[in-house]
C-alpha cells in the first residue's frame, strides 16, 4: 500500500471496546458479515451503519487503545464490512491490532491523531513515508511505518488470501 484518502467519519474516545464495536449478543446469531455490520456501534453511535454507507472512504478516528475488551475477530470485520477503509488512532488493543491486519483492514498508530482531526476532515495516509496528512487543517503527523510483511498482508487482503498466494506456511 502506498497512500489512501479519504474524510473522517468518527472520532471514538479512549478505551472503546469490541462490546461497543459489536455486541456479543449478535456473535452466534449472523455469520453474514454484511448483515452484521447493521449493528456496528449501536448501542454508542445509533447512526454509525447508516453514516458510513452513505460516506465515501470513510476513515475512522480514535484515542488510545481502540478495541479494547474481548477478543472477538467481528470486531474489525464489521468495521470492515460497513467499508471504512483505515482506523487511525492514538494505540490499539494488541489483539484488535491483529485481527485488523489478518483481514485486510489497515491500522495505524499515530500519536496525537484524535486531537489532530475533526469529523469530515479529509486525510491522506502515505504508507511508505509514515505520514497522514490534515489536508483540511493543513497539518501533518507522522507514525511509525508499517512493517513490509504487515504492508503484505494488506495488499493481499488479509492473512489467508496472503497465505494463498505464498502456497502456505513456510
Amino acid at each position: 500500500m502506498k497512500s489512501l484518502r479519504g474524510s473522517v467519519l468518527r472520532i471514538f474516545p479512549p478505551d472503546t471496546n469490541t462490546d461497543e464495536v459489536i455486541s456479543g449478543k449478535y456473535k452466534y446469531d449472523e455469520l453474514d458479515l454484511r448483515k452484521l455490520a447493521v449493528h456496528a456501534f449501536e448501542s454508542i453511535d445509533p447512526t454509525f451503519y447508516s453514516d458510513a454507507r452513505k460516506a465515501e472512504k470513510p476513515i475512522l478516528v480514535a484515542a488510545r487503545n481502540f478495541g479494547c475488551g474481548s477478543s472477538r475477530e467481528q470486531a474489525p470485520q464489521v468495521i470492515k464490512a460497513c467499508d471504512v477503509q483505515c482506523i487511525i488512532a492514538d494505540s490499539f488493543a494488541r489483539i484488535f491490532y491483529r485481527n485488523g491486519f489478518n483481514i485486510g483492514l489497515p491500522l495505524i498508530e499515530c500519536k496525537g491523531i484524535a486531537d489532530g482531526a475533526a469529523q469530515g476532515d479529509m486525510l491522506e495516509v502515505d504508507f511508505n513515508k509514515g505520514i497522514v496528512r490534515n489536508i483540511t487543517r493543513n497539518s501533518t503527523l507522522k507514525f511509525k511505518p508499517i512493517p513490509q510483511f504487515m504492508q503484505e498482508l494488506l495488499e493481499a487482503g488479509g492473512l489467508m488470501p496472503y497465505l494463498k498466494r505464498k502456497g502456505g506456511y513456510k
